[in-house]
């Protein structure tokens, strides 16, 4: 169904960050394919930094899950007002339907066999609208957040000789995060030649984790930026990288959104669906009957997806790439 005159549209995306992240070429798509029409985004509180700079974006609607009812209702009437031509949810939830959007995505999701990454999953949202997308940087970084962070790099006494690698050791469940000890190893070897400079990243919440491995390491060469960028510095940061090296987190997703080289360590989830993209990125994973199990808790107690894997082959892989 091709669609005509839509002027106001509704992008309805996900609550984490890196979910988030993921469904960013929905909206490119949608912005290509009608350029003069506003669109607004309901996002949760958490990504919302995401979208609110982003010129694309007319207005950023905060959604609050946990409100209670008459707010939630409120907040339907209000987007009910706007009378969008159309409103593409990534939940599949009833809200399109509830604000009387002229056009909306499936309520419910498209039915597919095998495995596919969640990036391509979002795009067939589109198809039944004969949306095309164009293969694109989705993430947008603003001007000051690229002038803060060249001024950081300067101040930290990084040069534009240098080899920068990022390390993102956190993730949102402590069962995708690979060993402490194993994150030390690699930085120390990595600063051994003194042109390379690795630099912590991650959200408040990981500082101390962040400041446990560059207690363990101790060397020259480490800086810590973990929980010291808003989220658009932080994209920024991002894009100066030679290489990052993360587990599946949302910094895993901002790298390869933005064409950053990856190495990433998975476990528990499938990197099929959530790995990275780019043709020179590696993912480390360890082939067992239960990985991956995509659950909470390791219903064994080893975690051995992840204690399994070792200094040396990160580090190797991280040879191999940069």
């Amino acid at each position: 169904m091709k669609l005509s005159n839509v002027r106001k549209i509704l992008f309805i995306t996900l609550s984490n960050i890196g979910d988030a992240i993921l469904t960013l070429p929905v909206l490119s798509a949608l912005k290509d394919n009608f350029p003069e029409a506003n669109i607004d985004v309901v996002v949760g509180p958490r990504p919302q930094e995401v979208f609110k700079k982003d010129p694309r974006v007319s207005r950023v609607f905060i959604y609050y899950k946990h409100t209670g009812l008459k707010d939630k209702i409120n907040f339907i009437k209000k987007l009910k007002a706007e009378k969008y031509d159309l409103a593409i949810d990534m939940k599949t939830s009833l809200l399109p339907l509830l604000i009387g959007a002229k056009h909306r995505s499936a309520l419910l999701p498209v039915a597919r066999s095998g495995i596919k990454h969640k990036r391509l999953i979002h795009l067939e949202s589109l198809r039944p609208f004969e949306l095309i997308y164009k293969q694109q940087k989705n993430i947008y970084i603003d001007d000051e957040a690229g002038k803060k962070i060249e001024d950081v790099l300067q101040t930290s006494g990084i040069k534009s000789t240098d080899i920068i690698i990022g390390v993102c050791p956190g993730s949102k469940s402590h069962l995708k995060q690979w060993k402490k000890q194993g994150f030390a190893d690699v930085i120390k070897s990595i600063l051994k030649n003194p042109q390379y400079k690795v630099i912590l990243i991650g959200d408040i919440k990981e500082a101390e984790l962040s400041k446990e491995i560059a207690d363990k390491v101790k060397q020259p060469g480490l800086i810590d930026l973990t929980g010291k960028t808003s989220l658009n510095e932080l994209f920024a940061l991002t894009e100066k990288f030679n290489l990052l090296l993360t587990g599946d987190s949302a910094s895993l997703h901002v790298a390869s959104d933005l064409g950053v080289k990856v190495v990433a360590i998975f476990g528990p989830t499938n990197p099929e669906e959530y790995g990275p993209r780019g043709e020179q990125d590696i993912v480390i994973r360890k082939v067992l009957k239960c990985s991956p199990c995509r659950k909470a808790q390791c219903k064994f107690g080893t975690h051995e997806c992840m204690t399994a894997i070792s200094a040396e082959e990160v580090l190797e892989a991280i040879k191999r790439s940069v």
